[in-house]
């Protein structure tokens, strides 16, 4: 028996053409799928990678803290040190300044002529105070003590008529100004550089 196919030959190359395009997307859409997983799986691969650094790093920062927190404790210790070894060469200079001050005050005073009164240092600043026989005797005074390498800037501040012991006497006021001289500062600074640490 003839079988007649009665379906027209386009409609049936059509059908075929679509189903093939149809598995050709298909087949696309499951290469895309694919290729996303593979991505997918290999950024979760590095996004692991990262997180198990990170936890490394927050291990070994967290193992450091103590380290650390010793650091921070001995810089604080060796600020307050440093400012106490200031302190002691500050007062040490200071010190020896004042010994050397009265030691000038007394050599350069003449006894015989004048005498002083009171004698006050406060910082760099030295006021002498005394009687003198007259204001020659004042001036000299003045004179020598700029001599001296020790003092500097000495002005008069006051000077009046007294009466002492039956006599006219001057009573004078002296401020100066009074520092280390410059050979006996680079000589200290040559000594601390020349001792072993």
């Amino acid at each position: 028996m003839v079988h007649i196919n009665l379906l027209p030959v386009r409609q049936i190359k059509q059908k075929a053409a679509a189903k093939k395009q149809i598995f050709i997307v298909f087949l696309t859409f499951l290469l895309f799928l694919g290729l996303l997983g593979i991505v997918g799986f290999f950024q979760s691969s590095k996004a692991t990678g990262l997180q198990l650094k990170i936890a490394d790093l927050n291990r070994e920062k967290q193992r450091h803290a103590a380290t650390l927190q010793l650091i921070k404790k001995l810089e604080k210790d060796k600020a307050v040190i440093e400012t106490r070894i200031s302190v002691i060469k500050q007062l040490k200079k200071s010190s020896s300044l004042t010994v050397h001050i009265l030691d000038e005050v007394a050599k350069i005073s003449p006894a015989d002529r004048m005498w002083l009164t009171s004698l006050t240092q406060n910082g760099n600043n030295l006021n002498l105070s005394g009687m003198a026989l007259d204001n020659r005797t004042i001036a000299k005074y003045m004179e020598d003590l700029k001599k001296s390498p020790y003092i500097a800037n000495i002005s008069l501040v006051d000077s009046s008529l007294k009466s002492y012991a039956g006599r006219n006497l001057k009573a004078f006021s002296l401020s100066c100004a009074v520092d280390v001289p410059d050979g006996e500062k680079t000589d200290k600074t040559q000594n601390n550089t020349n001792q072993p640490k």
